[in-house]
């Protein structure tokens, strides 16, 4: 039987950070082997108590030492990763329970400053890249992942910056 206080709150986020440079750039993040070693944006699941920006806020900080909270906009995208779609169904019952089968992943962007990289969580990744859109694409393993890149693209394009990233 698995323990309720252990299983994740069924919601996720996907935060894809962006430079503003002579293009756009997209950071990365390498998941270990240990993780599936495929490359994606900073992701996780909220807490109990957060909301989903609270939650993403937190992941950033955690995976990339990266504070966005006052940088941070949901892009009004919302994916259903499927349970059917994850690759290791007994994982997904050891995060989830055995009777999710969808959980709800919210997109968001957040701006950092152009010359600086993140500092990595090694137990969950072992490299970064900055990307322009067309790098990404290529590197990233998930359709719906992909599919959130040209719309978070298109989201921060059409969008003033708010706030000028500082050197």
């Amino acid at each position: 039987m698995i323990a309720r206080s252990s299983l994740r709150v069924p919601r996720q986020v996907l935060v894809y950070l962006f430079r503003r440079g002579a293009e756009l750039e997209f950071l990365l993040l390498r998941r270990t082997e240990r993780h599936g070693g495929f490359w994606q944006g900073v992701t996780g699941a909220p807490e109990s108590e957060e909301s989903d920006v609270e939650g993403a806020v937190r992941e950033v900080l955690e995976e990339t030492g990266f504070v966005v909270a006052d940088r941070i906009a949901a892009t009004g995208v919302r994916y259903e990763i499927l349970r059917e779609s994850y690759s290791d169904r007994n994982e997904w019952e050891r995060l989830y329970g055995p009777n999710v089968l969808v959980v709800p992943e919210e997109v968001y962007v957040a701006e950092v400053p152009l010359a600086t990289d993140p500092t990595l969580a090694p137990y969950e990744h072992d490299d970064f890249r900055w990307c322009n859109l067309e790098e990404a694409l290529e590197l990233l393993k998930w359709d719906t992942n992909r599919e959130a890149l040209v719309v978070a693209h298109d989201f921060i394009r059409a969008r003033k910056p708010t706030r000028r990233s500082a050197p």
